[in-house]
Parts: C-alpha cells; sequence; structure tokens
C-alpha cells in the first residue's frame, strides 16, 4: 500500500521526469532510508547525497559510512561531504540549524548543477508538514505558513527540490520500515525535547491525534484548501498592487495613497507587498495608521526605507553611502574626480567664438578665474547655502532640492563643489550666479557630472 500511495504521489504532483535521476538527500535516519528503500523498490532511477555535519563526533562518522554502505548495496552513484558545521555558525553568527540548513542546501545545488541530476530529493514527510504548520502558527504567520511544506519547489540554491514522502505520517512509514526490515540510524537528538519542533512532536501531536483518530486522512484536504485560498488572495493582493504601485524614474516605487486607504482589507495587502522588504507586523501596522496623519514618518527594515509622503508611501532600497571629500589643488588639466560614485569630468579651456553655455544641469560652465582653489567635492550638508543662478539672494541646497521633488534617496546622492568656502555649482542641478560664465570671461572650466559624451558648442 505505501509504495502504491508513493507512486501514486508522485505521479499525481509530476515530480520525477521519465528520464531523470533524482538526488536522494539521505542522513541515515528512518525518513530518508524508507524513502531509498521506496525508489529503489519503485525503479525511479537515483543517487544519494550525505552531509557530514561534523556536530556529534563518531556517531556522525558513523552515519556517514553506514550511507555509503547503503549507496554500496543499492549500486546507486554516491556523494558525500563534510562540514564544520559549527564552526560556520559562530563564523556567520547564526544558529547551527541555520548554518546545517544553508551548508546542505548550497551542496545540493552544487552536485545536482555538475551531475545534471534532474532533482534533489528530501525525506520530508507529512507529520513534518503539520509541525512546520503549528511552529509557524505559534511564531505568526500569514496563509502561505498554515499550508506547510510544498512537495516541489524551485530552491534558489538547490534547483529542483522536491518532497516524494508527503503522502504519509511518520508512524506510516515506521510501520512500512519494520515490514520491510529497512535498517537506519538513530539520531538520540531526536528525542531530546530542547528543540521546539521536537516538544510539537513528543506533546502537542499525540494530544491531536487523541482528539482526532483521523488527522492524517483529514490533514492532507486540509492543506489543499489552505494553498487553493492562498492561489485566490495572492490574485487579489496582485491586482492590488497593480492599481497603486508606481514605479518611479529613480528606482523607488510610490504606494499611492488614495486608492491604496479605498483597497479591500487594505492593510492586509500592504502586509502582503511589503513583507518581503523586510518590514515587520508592526511596522506594517505603523505604516497603515500613518496613512491617515501628517506626512513625515519614516520606517526602515534592513534593506529599504519606505518614507509617508503627502500622496502615499515611497519605498526606497537603502544604499551605504560614505562620508567623502575630494579635493583639487590645480584645474590646469582635465582630470576625473568622484562625487561619492558620480565621475565628474573638470575639464579647462579658453573661451570660443559665440560660445553659449549649455542648459544641461549635469553640465556647469564656470568663470575659471573666479575660483578659488583648492575645490571641494563632497555631500551637502544641512544648512548650506548658495545663490542660485539668476537669483539676487542666497537659497538653502535643502529648498532647492524640495523644489525639485526628489526622493529622499535621490538627495543623499546629491552632492556640491566648493571653491574656498562658497559653493559653486550643486552637482547636476544648478551652478551659483557668481561664478556664473560673464560677456568678459575668458577661462573657462566646464564640470560634467556623470559619464554621458561631451555637448558640443552651439
Amino acid at each position: 500500500m505505501v509504495e502504491e500511495a508513493f507512486l501514486g504521489f508522485i505521479n499525481g504532483n509530476r515530480l520525477c521526469e521519465p528520464a531523470g535521476r533524482v538526488l536522494l538527500a539521505v542522513s541515515g535516519g528512518l525518513d530518508s532510508c524508507v524513502m531509498a528503500r521506496l525508489f529503489h523498490r519503485t525503479q525511479i532511477p537515483f543517487a544519494i547525497a550525505h552531509v557530514n555535519f561534523g556536530l556529534r563526533g563518531e556517531e556522525s562518522d558513523g552515519d556517514a559510512q553506514f550511507v555509503a554502505e547503503l549507496a554500496r548495496a543499492y549500486a546507486v552513484p554516491f556523494h558525500q561531504t563534510r562540514f564544520d558545521t559549527a564552526a560556520e555558525a559562530e563564523r556567520r553568527g547564526i544558529s547551527i540549524q541555520m548554518a546545517a540548513r544553508d551548508l546542505r542546501y548550497t551542496w545540493f545545488g552544487a552536485v545536482r548543477s555538475q551531475e545534471a541530476y534532474a532533482s534533489v530529493a528530501t525525506a520530508h514527510h507529512l507529520t513534518d508538514t503539520l509541525e512546520t504548520m503549528l511552529l509557524n502558527l505559534t511564531r505568526g504567520t500569514g496563509l502561505a505558513g498554515l499550508h506547510g511544506i510544498a512537495a516541489d519547489q524551485q530552491h534558489p540554491t538547490v534547483g529542483r527540490l522536491i518532497r516524494p514522502l508527503l503522502f504519509a505520517s511518520r508512524d506510516e512509514l515506521a510501520r512500512y520500515a519494520a515490514g520491510q526490515g529497512v535498517v537506519y540510524r538513530d539520531d538520540a537528538s531526536n528525542q531530546s525535547d530542547y528543540y521546539a519542533r521536537n516538544r510539537i512532536r513528543h506533546q502537542v501531536l499525540p494530544a491531536l491525534t487523541h482528539i482526532n483518530p483521523g488527522l492524517w486522512q483529514t490533514l492532507p484536504r486540509t492543506i489543499d484548501r489552505l494553498r487553493a485560498a492562498e492561489k485566490l488572495v495572492q490574485r487579489q493582493v496582485q491586482q492590488g498592487w497593480a492599481q497603486v504601485a508606481q514605479p518611479q524614474a529613480d528606482g523607488s516605487i510610490r504606494l499611492v495613497g488614495g486608492p491604496l486607504l479605498t483597497l479591500p482589507e487594505g492593510r492586509f495587502q500592504l502586509g502582503e507587498w511589503l513583507r518581503p522588504y523586510g518590514f515587520s507586523a508592526d511596522q506594517i501596522d505603523g505604516l497603515w495608521y500613518c496613512l491617515d496623519g501628517p506626512p513625515g514618518q519614516v520606517f526602515s527594515s534592513a534593506t529599504h526605507r519606505i518614507c509617508h509622503e503627502r500622496d502615499g508611501l515611497i519605498i526606497e532600497q537603502l544604499t551605504v553611502l560614505s562620508d567623502y571629500k575630494s579635493v583639487v589643488m590645480d584645474v590646469g588639466c582635465e582630470q576625473v574626480v568622484l562625487a561619492g560614485e558620480l565621475p565628474v569630468t573638470l575639464t579647462p579651456m579658453e573661451r570660443p567664438d559665440a560660445f553659449v553655455p549649455d542648459p544641461d544641469p549635469a553640465i556647469a560652465w564656470l568663470d575659471a578665474d573666479r575660483l578659488t582653489l583648492p575645490l571641494v567635492i563632497r555631500p551637502w550638508q544641512s544648512g548650506d547655502r548658495f545663490r542660485p543662478l539668476g537669483m539676487a539672494g542666497t537659497r538653502l541646497v535643502s529648498d532647492l532640492l524640495n523644489d525639485r521633488k526628489l526622493s529622499r534617496q535621490a538627495r543623499e546622492r546629491v552632492a556640491v563643489m566648493l571653491a574656498g568656502d562658497q559653493i559653486v555649482w550643486v552637482i547636476g542641478h544648478r551652478i551659483d550666479h557668481r561664478f556664473r560664465v560673464r560677456p568678459e570671461t575668458q577661462r573657462l572650466l566646464r564640470c560634467q557630472a556623470g559619464n554621458t559624451p561631451p555637448t558640443p558648442y552651439r
């Protein structure tokens, strides 16, 4: 019965390609050894891969030897590796479980790619699925966390990752192993209640099966309904995003406040959109409620920032901008200096006949004889003032940037050029009136921001 159900699950979910060999992740425990036996009995081509995490000393080495012998018994290709998992976890500042997961999946993906295996199979079963659902539920989750583990997944490091045992509970697999004489090694850590998953396995699941002895028959139907509900919800979420999101030229995304507030379950949809950007549930609640208040609030995740503006929210990727200062001691020859990551080309020249300054804001034409050396390029600062071209008085650089409606991210990238202690150019935006080219100017300094080709004289 188990072998028939196994084949039915594989065929029903199209997990195995007719001409493809599957790489089985075999630890040596009950679940993975049953998986290997089922592949062998049903004559589906496979290979075996084993990772020795070096966490249990001689027991780990014994597991590796056992799995190597299992591969020889089945006469299938065998791949193995060893990691110092504890050292890797310490180096990265993460848990041993997380380090082990990352190490094994990265290695599985490399082997699958090198040997052209169709997919990698892990021995997750129906009990694992319920444990994952309960763990997610206790920690807080959406619909995706409630349907547990996917049978077929495109994993970012593995490639195609399949779970062909999700049709059966662990007890069913244990009965099959006993009936078939499947030999396996038992990891003593599975009996400890130190880990949350083990506490659920040993304490919660027996209580649930006592309440409903048919739990393992009803659970797959519940999972199917949750997956179907998630697909419907995601379709609505995608439609809402299309109504509200407006990509901007600088790479940011504007979420228009008016339409957002009228969407059905708008706060939920906002949470679904922002979760991939790393925002927490509390931050999403704060963003939703701030839409009814004055603009100005800023919320940050590890990778992005969201600013509440008058007409909605702006999502920007965080950039790490170092404090810099580029100093030019001499402008007697052409040279390139950096304004952060932006190249600025300085070209001295005699004033040509019939000269007309180019209006491109990326190019500044300055009267070289009015410049006090050295020239300094640095990020603009709060309180910086200059006299914009054509104006009689000075103005704050911040006011100029506000008028141009630059996003916060774009504002942070703006630099200024100073001659002595005076700003001569807000780079890429406007020069100072005092350093403009006059009719009597003879020597020019052409300053160009970016890598665009020179503009010919007009």
